[in-house]
């Protein structure tokens, strides 16, 4: 029961990653494959699995956006999370490519789940993005699962070595805390020398002597 568990499992956090929840489809891919490494679980099983997930996020996004239309992808929340530019130009791609915008899509992070949600708004028809989203996962999906499953050796190696590894990485997270604390403080103290004062306001420099008039 272990091996259905844990494929549910990589199902559910394909389509949470796929939507938008920060759990990166690729990661999730190679950790599996890992694990199929490992013989904990299956690769068949891993790559089938994970078709599906990555497919039915995708489609997911891809009705939403069908159903709320342009608007949901010029929403400002959108906007601050993808960046106006970037919504922009991949609006503009898809209007063009169309399906080719939707297979490329797949092989680019961070601009997965934007594109699929402008096929869905910008009229890409479901057919098309059936077969263009099918075509990049069937090769996507196997890619990611093997890479985990060939490299496993090696992060195993790495996991053997994590004692020496750790230390350092801490004196580098504390360096980088302390230089941040310090950017920060710098930052405070030249917008508060920037600021000017609230409390009572400058006074006015007296006016001009007036000038000698002579007829």
């Amino acid at each position: 029961m272990i091996g259905p568990a844990k494929l549910a499992g990589l199902f559910l956090l394909l389509v949470a990653g796929g939507i938008g929840l920060p759990f990166p489809e690729d990661l999730t891919l190679v950790g599996a494959g890992a694990l199929a490494e490992q013989r904990i679980l299956w690769l068949p099983d891993v790559i089938a699995v994970g078709f599906a997930g990555v497919v039915a996020a995708d489609w997911i996004v891809y009705f939403f956006g069908r159903r709320y239309g342009a608007g949901i992808v010029t929403h400002p929340r959108l906007a601050r999370l993808f960046g106006a530019d970037r919504l922009e130009a991949v609006r503009d791609v898809v209007l063009r490519r169309g399906a080719q915008a939707v297979f490329l899509a797949r092989f680019m992070f961070g601009l997965r789940l934007v594109t699929f949600l402008s096929a869905g708004t910008f009229g890409v028809s479901a057919p098309r993005f059936a077969v263009a989203e099918a075509a990049a996962s069937a090769i996507y999906v196997p890619a990611m699962a093997t890479l985990g499953f060939l490299f496993a050796h090696q992060a195993m190696r790495v996991a053997e070595n994590v004692h020496r590894i750790e230390r350092w990485l801490v004196l580098l997270g504390l360096v980088g805390l302390a230089l941040y604390l310090a950017l920060r403080a710098r930052a405070a103290r030249d917008l508060t020398a920037a600021t000017p004062p609230r409390d009572g306001a400058a006074a006015p420099p007296d006016p001009p002597p007036p000038r000698d008039r002579r007829p």
